[in-house]
């Protein structure tokens, strides 16, 4: 897909998941993303054992709630801009008691300034109206010295045949056949990450503090905050 009508696509398309398409995606999409997500909750679990936990675009909750069962002494929160999607993961989370669910605009974010030790957010960014608020909103909630996770789609991740028999392996055909289109839909190439995606973030408070890296089924950027 051509960027440009990527992005007129993502102007088009609301912030919000609408109420029904939170209820399919929470019977359909999620059970797809499940073990990938299960693999990002585990690497945070092991770098971080206490702290705070911010969690965009958190959908239905999974991540969040796997994140919290990992590590217990942290406290995760979600933020979502649609209502529905925060009253299923709440449903989610009975029982996982710091694991907590916001309403809440990712470009307008409801925490303090330097309070959260780790941003994280998977398949979320096309729902961002302006992008470079949320990434500036990522860098004031921060706390010096930490990072922010931002999980995206990639084609070219899916391109050579070795590593689709890897994904399909670890986690099933599904992943393996839909990978490629979703991430097309959802993603951008590896030159647009090179160049308008990194041409984005010279422009926000994360300048010259990040870099880009294939990551499992997905191109992982991380932005530290230094100062």
């Amino acid at each position: 897909m051509p960027l440009t009508r990527f992005i007129k696509d993502a102007l088009r398309r609301p912030e919000a998941i609408p109420t029904p398409d939170a209820i399919f995606y929470n019977a359909t999409v999620i059970k797809v993303l499940r073990k990938p997500e299960a693999k990002i909750a585990s690497d945070i679990a092991e770098k971080m054992r206490k702290g705070t936990i911010l969690d965009l675009g958190s959908g239905t909750g999974y991540l969040s709630i796997e994140i919290a069962k990992m590590a217990p002494n942290m406290q995760v929160y979600g933020i979502d801009l649609s209502r529905q999607m925060i009253k299923i993961a709440k449903r989610h989370a009975k029982g996982v008691d710091n694991a907590r669910f916001v309403f809440g605009n990712a470009a307008r974010l409801p925490f303090k300034d330097n309070s959260i030790d780790l941003v994280v957010s998977t398949g979320a960014s096309h729902h961002w109206k302006v992008p470079r608020m949320v990434f500036d909103e990522c860098y004031r909630v921060l706390k010096i010295g930490r990072e922010a996770w931002i999980y995206y789609g990639c084609p070219e991740v899916f391109k050579n045949r070795a590593d689709r028999r890897k994904f399909n392996e670890k986690y099933g055909s599904l992943i393996s056949r839909l990978g490629r289109r979703v991430s097309t839909l959802h993603g951008f190439t590896r030159r647009e990450y090179q160049t308008v995606i990194k041409d984005m973030l010279e422009q926000t408070a994360f300048k010259n503090s990040y870099q880009m890296v294939f990551t499992d089924i997905w191109m992982k950027i991380t932005l530290k905050k230094r100062k």
